[in-house]
Order: C-alpha cells, then sequence, then structure tokens
C-alpha cells in the first residue's frame, strides 16, 4: 500500500511541472515601434526632419477669424436702422402677381343662381329623361324561375302551314357514298383463310435482310478510297454552280479609302 502511495506521488510531481520551451523559441516584442541595438540603419532614429516638424505644427487661426455669436440677437447700428432700399430691391421685394386667368378654387357648397333654381326642362330634355319602357315577357306558369323560356307566340296558320317540294327535297338528309365503309371496330375476327396463309417465295425473299456476304464486322459509316478518290463529272459540276443572277462579284477597295 505504501508502495502504490509513493509511486502516484511520483507521478503528480512529474505532471505538476511545467512545460519546458524548446531551444528555438524567441520571445514576441512588446511594441510594434522598437529599437534594434545592433541596427545601424536610418529609420530606428527618433530624430525628425525639418520637414516633419513643419507638418506637426498645429494649424494657425487666421487673424480675421471671428468666434460664434455668444446670441442670435444682436445690436443693429444706427446706419442700418436709417438705411432707404434702392429701386432694384424694392422691386425684387414685391410679391410675385398672379396670372391674369388664374381662378381660386371653388368652396364645396356652391351656390345655386335665382335663375337656375327657377328654369323648366324643354319637352326633349323631358322626353329623354324618361326610362325606357320594356315589354314584359311571357314566361310559362311552370319555369317562373327561368327568365330564358318563354312561351313563343306562333300563329295558327304558320301552325297548319306545309312546306313546299322543293323545301322537303332540301330537307332530305345526303345519302351516303357507294363505297363507303363504316369504321372497323378495335376487335374483329380473322378468317380462317388468314391464320392458315403462307407466304410466297417472293415474300419470302423480301423479308430477308440484306446480305453482306461474309462480313461480319461491317461498319456502315465507313467510307471506301473509291468514294474518297472519286470526281465529279462535269454536268454535276455544272448543276453545282450558283445561280448567275444570284452572284455578286466582291467589292475590292484600294487607296486612301481601304485605310
Amino acid at each position: 500500500m505504501a508502495a502504490a502511495t509513493q509511486s502516484n506521488v511520483k507521478r503528480i510531481d512529474v505532471l505538476a511541472r511545467p512545460k519546458q520551451l524548446p531551444p528555438t523559441f524567441r520571445e514576441d516584442r512588446r511594441s510594434v515601434y522598437w529599437l534594434d541595438r545592433h541596427a545601424s540603419n536610418s529609420c530606428n532614429s527618433l530624430t525628425l526632419t525639418p520637414r516633419q516638424q513643419f507638418l506637426a505644427n498645429s494649424k494657425h487661426v487666421d487673424n480675421g477669424w471671428q468666434g460664434d455669436r455668444p446670441t442670435p440677437i444682436w445690436p443693429v447700428s444706427r446706419s442700418a436702422q436709417k438705411a432707404s432700399a434702392s429701386e432694384r430691391v424694392e422691386t425684387l421685394a414685391s410679391p410675385k402677381q398672379k396670372h391674369p386667368d388664374y381662378k381660386p378654387e371653388r368652396a364645396v357648397e356652391t351656390r345655386v343662381s335665382d335663375s337656375a333654381k327657377s328654369a323648366q326642362a324643354s319637352g326633349r330634355l323631358q322626353k329623354l329623361a324618361e326610362p325606357k319602357v320594356y315589354a314584359e315577357l311571357k314566361i310559362r306558369a311552370s319555369r317562373e324561375w327561368d327568365y330564358v323560356e318563354w312561351d313563343p307566340e306562333i300563329s295558327s296558320s304558320a301552325k297548319n302551314a306545309r312546306c313546299s317540294e322543293r323545301v322537303e327535297q332540301l330537307a332530305e338528309p345526303k345519302n351516303a357514298h357507294l363505297s363507303y365503309q363504316p369504321e372497323k371496330y378495335v376487335q374483329w375476327p380473322v378468317s380462317e383463310n388468314a391464320m392458315k396463309a403462307l407466304a410466297t417465295l417472293r415474300l419470302q425473299q423480301l423479308a430477308r435482310p440484306k446480305s453482306r456476304g461474309k462480313v461480319d464486322n461491317y461498319d456502315p459509316y465507313k467510307v471506301t478510297p473509291s468514294a474518297r478518290s472519286a470526281r465529279a463529272t462535269p454536268r454535276i459540276a455544272e448543276l453545282a454552280n450558283p445561280i448567275p443572277r444570284k452572284i455578286r462579284t466582291k467589292k475590292i477597295v484600294t487607296g486612301p479609302a481601304a485605310t
């Protein structure tokens, strides 16, 4: 028990020791401005030049400067009190004249003149002022809620009228074409002949894919050397030329205008 206590104390003593600084450690400088003892550079000297001393001086107050007035009320001189304005000052001091056509705003409550109160409308105005009268619709008794349907006024002669032969002929529906066939159903029965039919030799030949011979790795995008070296015939070259009326000669500018 004693040996275990002694070993624990030694471990605590080791942990309690401060951390050792590395041999390459250099302490931080306390200020941005410092003097190196072994430096002989002129920038480390603290002497100011005459120009720096002149700029470091405080700004002198102008001789004619006057401080702020102690109060907004100040005495007015006798000459200012007895001064008379010139004609130009009086002209500038006069208020701006209103426009000759200027009219002030009307009040909210306007006065009605006696002539307007005793005026009488003419016959034309009274006729135009009358509301428009609409004829009442004859609504069915069973359809009072629907104002769109009403009893039509059909005369007895119109009810007993008969159309002419021409009107009956025009009223007949148009006959379908003799070779007209109605649409087929989506599903229809297939005949036994169609189910037992055999393709002919010609159909079998047309159904076969195009034979490439013994070449299994045929590349349809490969251009043959003969096609690469082919040349168009004079007729094809003639047809490939553009239309003469659409050909424009290129303008060549020479002289100072080209620059």
